[in-house]
């Protein structure tokens, strides 16, 4: 017969139990964690493709670029995951999907709302003639 150690029973404590709170705080950090590492994956293969194409990928307006492409990428996939990124928002302000008749999706891109700034063919200009130059 063979030798059976007994698993040890003094001093055992049970893993405790998670409430339904903590599970959900837990499966929210998990899902956080898998889309930062999908993004940061993706950075690497972005990177490894723009090599040959950016003269300086050590300038600052690169780094700043890469750094908002990322961000992007994580607010797509937490938007997948139902979890509210603030890339979300500038989205929302930015974009507009509208639908043709023949049911094509269209992408409007409105930059005004975040730059704060007026087109020119929007800017309402009032002429008062000067009565003293007739």
């Amino acid at each position: 017969m063979a030798d059976i150690i007994k698993f040890p029973t003094k001093n055992f404590q049970a893993k405790p139990i998670m409430t339904a709170e903590e599970e959900k705080k837990m499966l929210l950090l998990s899902n956080k964690r898998l889309a930062d590492n999908v993004a940061e994956g993706l950075a690497i293969d972005i990177l490894t493709v723009l090599q040959d194409q950016i003269g300086n990928m050590q300038s600052a307006e690169f780094i700043a670029d890469l750094a908002f492409l990322i961000e992007v990428i994580k607010s797509t996939l937490h938007r997948e995951l139902d979890i509210h990124h603030p890339v979300q928002d500038i989205i929302a302000k930015v974009c507009k999907v509208q639908t043709t008749k023949n049911g094509e999706k269209v992408t409007h891109l409105n930059y005004r709302d975040i730059l704060n700034k007026v087109e020119e063919d929007q800017i309402d200009i009032i002429f008062e003639p000067d009565d003293q130059l007739v």
